[in-house]
């Protein structure tokens, strides 16, 4: 893994950063949210597994870690949507979290119907 230098946009994140500095930091890095994302001092193929299954699954609870930590989570889960990033972790959620997510965006939620009678006869 490749280790980089500090920047002025480092923070310990073991004692996280306080609410005013997150905004201000957010605000500072503006649309160029990446500046600030704190993957971007982890090896970028822990955010893309191989597949679902194995070994695979503890690199993706590593890379949701990394996610948990970051200050603009928010904004790179906002990117993989808008850009349709069909692959890898984005914003702490896997390509088929996204997708589910997705979809419960997009479908109306229907009122649930009452139940009937029809069925009930078989049982009775």
């Amino acid at each position: 893994m490749a280790e980089f230098p500090a920047s002025r946009w480092s923070w310990d994140v073991s004692r996280g950063p306080s609410g005013q500095l997150r905004v201000g930091r957010r605000q500072t890095a503006g649309e160029n949210w990446r500046v600030i994302a704190a993957c971007r001092f982890v090896d970028p193929e822990l955010f893309f597994p191989i597949s679902a299954a194995g070994k695979c699954l503890d690199q993706v609870v590593e890379a949701k870690k990394v996610c948990a930590s970051c200050l603009v989570q928010a904004e790179c889960l906002t990117f993989a949507q808008r850009t349709g990033q069909a692959y890898g972790i984005w914003g702490g959620l896997t390509e088929e979290e996204r997708r589910q997510r997705s979809l419960l965006r997009r479908s109306p939620r229907a009122p649930a119907a009452a139940p009937s009678g029809e069925g009930l006869a078989l049982f009775q």
